[in-house]
């Protein structure tokens, strides 16, 4: 009888489930295996979890890179372009930029997920407009990839581990339910993705392996989460071989298959369709699960 973990989670336990079922046998042979959790102290700490467990990064590590002001900030103080859209703490700052009165504006809150309270403006109607307390205000990417003409968000799947930093060789896709045009300001076109996981939602979901051209699209991906790196360094710097971190990273092709990072989710969701889940979710987990417990790196994990 295999030996059996003693697990601990407050997110996607299903996923972590089926994930420990499928190493199950990398893990046959040994006679005591470190017990595990996935556990989310914006809930509150769990008494039990202590340091013998493999466990999530520092939390308020993990807290912070959830802020997008502070990975905005983090990027301008590193001096690193091209990775990310300009973004700007006011409005000044925005309009005074290159090309500012071409480009739709996105207006985001600092700690906020799932695209809830985001905004489109124009820059005629961000001439007008008041920037609230904890938002940043982000520059449209433009020249985007689309399906069937719709936009598309693609997330990478990134796991922080003994100092080191990995990729998963696949992501998913959220498939916007309204076509797109480049000068919209409508939230439907250029955000909302809700409702998703209903049966017969118009927001459709695929994994990025699908896309086109995927392989061009994964190796542009690298080079981009190797710039990343330095703006990870906190991250980092706080894992070992019993502290992870996984990140979803949010992100837009253009139309050359070249990537543009929007978001960073320290505390990212891994519970989606069950498409998704059976297809992506349960296999990462799988790698990441596998590559604690082993100290090989999965095959599907991406050294960067």
């Amino acid at each position: 009888m295999p030996a059996q973990p003693t697990i601990f989670c407050n997110r996607a336990r299903r996923i972590v489930d089926a994930a420990f079922i499928k190493v199950a046998g990398k893990l046959l042979f040994f006679s005591h295996l470190r017990p595990f959790s996935y556990w989310d102290n914006y809930y509150g700490e769990h008494p039990e979890i202590t340091e013998a467990f493999f466990r999530l990064l520092h939390y308020p590590t993990l807290q912070k890179y959830d802020n997008k002001g502070f990975i905005a900030s983090k990027i301008n103080s590193l001096n690193i372009s091209d990775l990310f859209p300009a973004s700007f703490t006011s409005v000044s700052d925005a309009l005074d930029s290159p090309n500012a009165t071409n480009k739709i504006w996105f207006i985001k809150p600092t700690c906020s997920t799932s695209g809830k309270g985001i905004q489109c403006l124009t820059a005629q109607e961000l001439v007008e407009f008041q920037l609230p307390p904890h938002h940043i205000i982000q520059e449209q990417v433009a020249g985007i990839e689309l399906i069937n003409a719709h936009k598309y968000t693609a997330r990478a799947y990134v796991l922080i581990y003994d100092k080191r930093v990995f990729l998963f060789d696949d992501g998913f896709v959220m498939i916007h339910s309204v076509p797109y045009s480049e000068n919209a300001t409508d939230f439907a076109v250029q955000v909302d993705h809700s409702g998703y996981t209903e049966v017969g939602s118009a927001i459709k979901m695929m994994r990025t392996a699908e896309l086109p051209n995927f392989e061009l699209k994964l190796a542009q991906l690298k080079q981009k989460i190797s710039l990343l790196k330095p703006v990870l360094s906190e991250l980092i710097a706080a894992s070992s071989t019993r502290e992870y971190g996984l990140l979803g990273i949010d992100l837009l092709f253009d139309k050359h298959h070249n990537p543009t990072l929007i978001e960073i989710n320290s505390k990212a969701n891994f519970v989606h369709t069950d498409t998704i889940n059976y297809s992506l979710n349960i296999p990462f987990f799988a790698a990441v699960i596998g590559t604690l417990y082993t100290h090989i790196k999965d095959p599907r994990l991406i050294e960067i």
